[in-house]
């Protein structure tokens, strides 16, 4: 299969609506001092897009867009020799495929014009019509007058690329939701849409789009782009040049490592000009060619705005958020990216961190969704959501806060039948008492080598939780009981076996003696599975900096967050601003896939065994855009896609706080100052405060007193 010809440069996204979503508020008044992105609006998304505001769109099977571009992922990062594995099983996208529309009333028409990805065949009425060759125009065919048409149907076979189908024409669009699409195994079933570009080139084919930009500064070969990219380097030069990149200046200095990272092969791309010849990720380039060449970069960006924002009187946390922010934003592309330099891939388990990011800072529900289903099309009977058990378990939890934070009932119609057979296969893997048992399999957690097996209990808990929620959503009353009842069981027995009644935490497995771990304590904050009458305990645990640390800024993220809901922000406040904050002041500019304090110098960059094997920009990395909003303001959403959503603040010490989160909706916005809050609740939405429902569109004013949070949750819970 090769995937890799060229392509333009353009953008690959359906839009979520925003026209009502703020351009400027408070929060990002105050977060202006802190803009790292160079790309940086709240007015409007940057890059432009390519994409036609409205007209018919282009037809695809379902998911088979989305696993097309997975596999086009896998493929350049096995080209570009990038040094990450990527395990478990992906659908590769059918070859041979039938589109067709059936009509209500029959219609004639003089001509059939479409446009088709592939060779083929055009049937009326289930008689032959024509045959046709792959061609990149529209093909207009005759048809015998008088015919009386009341079905539409193209055989398609498509080499290399997805079949695909456009008709512009008002009585057989494609836009129509009445059109089917089948191939061999598979039924009937309702077409995916995606719209037109500008260009003209399918969807499929399009990629983000390029912004030149240029570094800041550069002395004796080495150029300073001011933060991290992910870019084509171009370099000006009469002969071919020798470039070293780095995301540190460590990196692109060591021109003798011979570990290197990407690939820094430059390939002429005209008279004078080099191009290196795969994307690079990188702040820093070092260049051979002397101070008389010119370097830029053409850097990737996912066309976004800043809907959303954060601001508070502690500065660095102020920048904590807007770096993680930009962490994220490099990050999206396609996909939910895990990081730019070495995967350039989604994870799930990442996901359940990112998407909550994005939903904080962006509102961009497309690679999210893109995500899902192309990590989850293939199934996990034969392997794991990228090879990983608690991958599968996150890939179910990751589809409930899909839901939540963005409300995309399409898609879980889409997807209802493989969220219920992935569950139906982890019930197979389960013993006598519930207990998931990970048989050849990874059981990942988190990069760290302590005992996980009760941290995977409680993940699978979760995930049954959030099944059942999926389950009700789609009516489905007796997955939903099943559900129920199992998740049920399986609290009694781990309250039973696993929690610490004298000590009140959770164990790490079932034995009294078993070692503490932070791991299932947050896990089960988080998830639900906890109750305050337990809170104390775990609080203890994960106050007591003798018991080991997780191992990277993604659990640590988690971790911050349930410290803030055990009733402890202003721990969660001085930890996020110790951890990621110390990123900052070793010189990141995006947060990095691992981080320990005691570390110096070059020790920072090294994972796996290399050199320069860490990512610094990684997108669980950067849970800070989600945890700093929701948990200082207890901002979150209570319906799907924020219809309903609560505010409950406590600011810990700090002086003031104010944010923007975007819905589709419009923009969510609060500020607390002078123990006063002010909320502007958007149209469509309820805010549920202090035990009141509060419809939008409305502004609420009032004074605000230290209180019980927990109390007060009780209320809005």
């Amino acid at each position: 299969m090769n995937m890799l010809k060229p392509a333009a440069f353009f953008f690959l996204l359906i839009s979520a609506g925003s026209a009502s979503l703020s351009a400027q508020s408070a929060a990002h008044e105050k977060s202006r001092f802190a803009i790292i992105d160079p790309t940086y609006s709240t007015s409007e998304k940057i890059p432009a897009t390519n994409l036609k505001a409205d007209g018919p769109t282009w037809i695809y099977g379902p998911s088979e867009l989305e696993c097309w571009r997975l596999q086009v992922l896998i493929q350049r990062k096995d080209s570009a020799k990038l040094k990450v594995g990527y395990p478990g099983n992906f659908h590769v996208p059918f070859d041979t495929v039938s589109f067709r529309l059936n009509l209500s009333d029959t219609v004639k028409l003089k001509q059939i014009r479409f446009r088709a990805v592939g060779r083929g065949k055009l049937f009326i009425n289930n008689d032959l019509l024509t045959s046709f060759d792959e061609n990149p125009y529209f093909i207009t065919v005759s048809v015998k007058s008088g015919t009386q048409i009341h079905e539409l149907r193209f055989d398609l076979i498509a080499r290399n690329q997805p079949p695909a189908l456009l008709i512009e024409d008002a009585v057989f669009s494609t836009t129509l939701k009445s059109w089917e699409w089948k191939a061999t195994g598979e039924g009937w079933q309702p077409a995916s849409h995606f719209q037109q570009t500008v260009a003209g080139v399918p969807p499929h084919e399009l990629e983000d789009p390029t912004m030149i930009l240029h570094p800041v500064s550069h002395e004796k070969g080495l150029y300073d782009f001011g933060r991290e990219l992910i870019g084509y380097v171009m370099v000006r030069s009469a002969d071919r040049p020798t470039i070293c990149a780095g995301e540190s200046m460590a990196e692109a200095l060591d021109t003798l490592n011979t570990e290197v990272e990407q690939s820094p092969v430059m390939v002429q791309s005209g008279d004078g000009y080099w191009r290196s010849t795969y994307p690079l990720t990188f702040r820093y380039i070092h260049s051979s060619t002397g101070e008389k060449s010119a370097v830029w970069c053409k850097a990737l960006f996912y066309p976004v705005a800043y809907w959303g924002s954060f601001a508070c009187s502690d500065s660095v946390l102020s920048r904590v958020w807007m770096n993680s922010a930009y962490t994220i934003r490099l990050c999206m592309h396609d996909f939910m990216l895990d990081g730019i330099k070495r995967d350039r891939l989604p994870w799930t388990g990442d996901l359940a961190m990112s998407l909550m990011a994005n939903a904080y800072a962006f509102n961009e529900p497309e690679m999210v969704r893109r995500s899902l289903v192309a990590l989850g099309r293939a199934g996990i009977k034969e392997k794991d959501v990228n090879g990983i058990i608690d991958y599968s378990l996150w890939w179910i939890i990751s589809q409930d806060h899909y839901q939540l934070y963005f409300g995309d009932t399409a898609h879980l119609q889409q997807e209802w039948g493989r969220i219920r057979e992935a569950l139906d296969v982890l019930f197979t893997r389960c013993d006598t008492m519930g207990y998931l048992i990970p048989k050849n399999t990874w059981l990942f957690i988190d990069w760290v080598d302590q005992e996980k097996w009760s941290a995977l209990q409680i993940l699978w808990w979760w995930a049954q939780e959030s099944g059942a929620r999926l389950a009700r959503r789609m009516h489905d009353i007796g997955l939903e009981t099943r559900l129920t009842e199992s998740a049920g069981q399986l609290k009694i027995n781990l309250l039973k076996q696993v929690w610490n009644e004298k000590n009140h935490y959770w164990q790490s497995k079932i034995d009294t003696n078993s070692s503490k771990t932070r791991y299932p304590n947050f896990l089960a904050v988080l998830s639900g599975l906890a109750t305050e009458d337990q809170y104390d305990g775990m609080r203890t645990l994960l106050e007591d900096p003798g018991v080991p640390p997780v191992g990277t800024p993604y659990m640590y993220g988690f971790e911050t967050m349930a410290l803030a809901r055990l009733g402890n922000v202003q721990l969660m406040l001085d930890r996020v601003k110790n951890y990621w904050g110390g990123m900052l002041e070793q010189g990141a500019t995006t947060f990095w896939e691992a981080y320990d304090p005691k570390q110096t110098g070059k020790e920072h960059y090294a994972f796996y065994g290399r050199p320069y094997g860490k990512s610094l920009c990684h997108a669980w990395s950067a849970g800070p855009a989600a945890s700093l909003p929701a948990e200082i303001f207890g901002l979150r959403p209570l319906d799907d896609g924020w219809r309903r959503f609560s505010v409950d603040p406590d600011l810990g010490l700090l002086e003031w706080a104010s944010v923007t989160v975007p819905t589709k909706f419009g923009s969510i916005e609060a500020t607390i100052e002078n123990r006063e809050i002010s909320i502007k609740i958007p149209e469509g939405t309820t805010l549920v405060w202090k035990g009141r429902s509060i419809t939008g569109p409305n502004i609420v004013n009032e004074k605000i007193q230290p209180y019980d949070r927990h109390s007060e949750r009780n209320e809005v819970e």
